[in-house]
């Protein structure tokens, strides 16, 4: 990072080695999966329960009824990657990639089908965490702690007609832990590689007409040298810590109704390199951060067939990150950015499918010492309806939207699917959405960054798909391709946000899970096609190719499991030059059972000790380039109490 500016205006550059085998790694393990006999009547005696899902529809349902592409991440892998981040987590997912500028706690981004950070919604318990302030408008997802995440839901694909702005790429919605009845406690303490150290601690307790969860942890590492070449060598570790906190209460009187309030909060300090300034050795490089979220809602069944969920909270995101200027004296930039929404939502069963009906209402506010050209906040009224149901072997999905911005009047959004069940056990789908990202507050009026002329950027999307489910096993082939216009992107030589014109993401999604016996096989396969129309150049960062293979084995008492990922190359600036080549990592995870409360776990990332980049800063030009550290082998070993 440059001194004196904040390090998301810094050109963020990824490398990889070059892997051309990756498609047969995932034909392998898919040929492998279907090699094994399928027994229909064993199957069906003994099927598997498909999760219910949120985001997809803003109503619960069944993920085998969905017409979308989605992923579920369940507590349970949660805990089978204690020791990760949880972008860490989000990558070893289909249609995810992503890049870190150094070790536990750095700037980190990530793409969703090839969509930017900002153009991916992100949100925790129904609130937004897209950031307002932020120079591209980007979430702080890589500060948000696990220990709390009950799960996880993504929705790959444009979803503006079910959650607003910035949902071009898809949608990441975390849900926390809540209360259960009866009183249970439960913890975790770790310790591994580069004094990483990780404790949590929860209360659970409910009644017959209360809920209460209380959470606390603390996640704390060394960490690596952030930048590997910089033109000034930092030869101290970059450290990190994060402290958090939160209290989840709810109240039901009667049968179908709720009313409760949560709040979370965390903050902590990462350390990294100063780049190319004046050599000032003694100089400390840290950002601090904080994060809270509160919100009160009421959960209501009118009647046996209309349900209504009121919602009110805020989010705050604040960073001060302390650095030198160009003349090498100490300089401290500091952003907040408050996001404030209302929403009403009502589902309604009709004899035929589903409706919903809504109205939201976001403000977004970036903090008053910023001075944004005399602006500080943005605000969005919205109203959508959708339509869900199936009939005979008929399937569909209608939604839609109207927004009114504060910056740039009203936009309306729309989305299609339909599903066709060929067979009990196949579906072919297909669908057609629109979407919208409107410039942050820094995009457009802050001073030397900010431009007032920027455009929205708006996303036409369709996609066909099918789906093979039986039993204990599913597979799914999706095809996309996304037109995004006026998409905004920065000059790297006056570090102003401009809009760059068009681009296409367009891709293949392939994926299999499945179960035999004691076995369990997950596996993904991503065809992804970023490019330029303007320059027919392919878009930075992305990489076309990427495979992911897990397996996980149960023997008693004890759990193992191997993961193989592998990314492929992709160009490092959008003059399609920097071709850097691919690497594959193999991790290794363990769990043994001590007794029915108590647990030891432990994994292994990177067993064979790949050396490789992921992220490279660039300054000036393309040529002169400061790479950031990656990890190399690391272990990581803790002890869990779970109460039976």
């Amino acid at each position: 990072m440059r001194g004196g500016k904040p390090r998301f205006h810094s050109k963020i550059i990824i490398m990889q080695r070059q892997t051309h085998w990756m498609p047969t790694v995932i034909a392998s393990a898919l040929s492998f999966a279907f090699s094994f006999p399928i027994s229909g009547a064993a199957q069906a005696a003994e099927p598997m329960l498909s999760p219910v899902v949120v985001t997809a529809t803003r109503q619960e349902t069944r993920a085998s009824d969905l017409l979308s592409d989605v992923t579920v991440i369940d507590r349970e892998e949660i805990e089978r990657n204690s020791g990760d981040t949880i972008v860490e987590l989000l990558t070893r997912q289909a249609g995810i990639q992503s890049y870190r500028s150094g070790g536990q706690g750095a700037q980190t981004g990530f793409f969703v089908r090839g969509a930017n950070t900002n153009q991916v919604k992100v949100l925790v318990d129904g609130l937004p965490l897209n950031g307002a302030a932020d120079q591209s408008g980007s979430s702080a997802l890589y500060n948000l702690p696990l220990a709390n995440v009950e799960r996880i839901e993504i929705l790959r694909g444009p979803a503006s007609t079910l959650y607003g702005a910035d949902a071009i790429g898809g949608v990441i919605q975390i849900f926390t832990r809540k209360g259960e009845p009866g009183v249970k406690a439960d913890g975790f303490i770790g310790y591994g590689t580069h004094n990483t150290y990780q404790a949590n601690a929860g209360i659970s307790a409910g009644g017959e007409q209360w809920r209460l969860r209380v959470d606390g942890s603390r996640d704390s590492t060394q960490g690596i040298s952030a930048q590997t070449n910089a033109t000034r060598q930092d030869a101290d570790k970059e450290g990190y810590y994060n402290n958090a906190g939160s209290v989840a209460f709810s109240f039901l009187p009667a049968q179908g109704q709720e009313l409760g309030a949560s709040v979370r909060h965390n903050e902590g300090r990462s350390h990294f390199d100063s780049g190319n300034v004046p050599a000032n050795s003694n100089y400390d490089f840290y950002n601090d951060f904080r994060s809270s979220q509160w919100q009160v809602f009421s959960k209501n069944r009118i009647t046996s067939s209309w349900r209504s969920n009121l919602l009110y909270g805020q989010t705050t995101e604040w960073t001060s990150i302390h650095s030198l200027d160009f003349m090498g004296s100490p300089e401290v930039s500091t952003f907040e950015t408050q996001n404030r929404q209302l929403s009403w939502q009502n589902d309604i069963d009709l004899s035929l499918g589903k409706l919903l009906l809504a109205a939201e209402h976001l403000e977004q506010q970036g903090s008053p010492s910023q001075n944004f050209d005399g602006r500080d906040s943005m605000r969005n009224n919205s109203l959508l309806a959708g339509w869900t149901g199936n009939w005979n072997r008929h399937r569909w999905q209608l939604n839609a939207r109207h927004d009114e911005h504060s910056a740039f009047g009203s936009k309306d959004t729309y989305g299609l699917a339909y599903g066709y069940q060929l067979t009990p056990q196949w579906r072919a789908q297909a669908s057609y959405g629109t979407a919208f990202k409107a410039p942050s507050l820094s995009q457009l009026y802050m001073p030397i960054y900010g431009n007032p002329a920027l455009q929205p950027e708006e996303a036409k999307n369709r996609e066909i798909g099918l789906v093979w489910e039986q039993g204990k096993h599913s597979a799914s082939a999706t095809y996309y391709r996304n037109n995004v216009t006026n998409l905004i992107g920065y000059d790297p030589f006056t570090f102003q946000s401009i809009n760059i014109g068009r681009a296409s993401l367009e891709g293949v999604t392939l994926a299999y899970s499945g179960k035999f016996g004691d076995w369990n096989l997950r596996a993904s396969y991503d065809w992804l096609d970023a490019v330029n129309e303007e320059s027919r150049k392919q878009l930075p960062l992305r990489a076309r190719n990427k495979a992911q293979v897990a397996v996980l084995r149960r023997l008693g008492l004890l759990e193992t499991g191997v993961e193989l990922n592998s990314v492929g190359s992709r160009y490092a600036s959008t003059r399609e030059t920097g071709r850097m080549g691919g690497y594959t990592l193999v991790n290794l995870t363990a769990r043994y059972a001590l007794s029915k409360n108590w647990s030891l776990e432990g994994r292994i990332d990177n067993l064979f000790d790949k050396q490789y980049e992921t992220s490279r800063a660039d300054y000036f030009n393309y040529t002169n380039l400061n790479t950031y550290g990656t990890l190399g082998t690391t272990a990581f070993v803790g002890i869990r109490y779970t109460p039976n």
